[in-house]
């Protein structure tokens, strides 16, 4: 499954740990705090605390 951008639909990294692209993620919460969310989501996946579930009724 193709992870796409929740804003604008392009195309993602399976890696990402967002759900949205840069340009869209600059556009909606600015650099700077795009860059401490996609830090602190990075580092909470290092951690094991950051899980992605499809169906949340799993």
């Amino acid at each position: 499954m193709v992870k796409k951008c929740l804003y604008c639909s392009c195309e993602l990294n399976e890696s990402s740990v967002i759900e949205f692209c840069r340009k869209c993620g600059v556009g909606v919460f600015g650099e700077k705090m795009l860059n401490a969310i996609v830090t602190n989501m990075e580092e909470a996946r290092e951690k094991g605390d950051l899980c992605h579930q499809t169906d949340p009724f799993q």
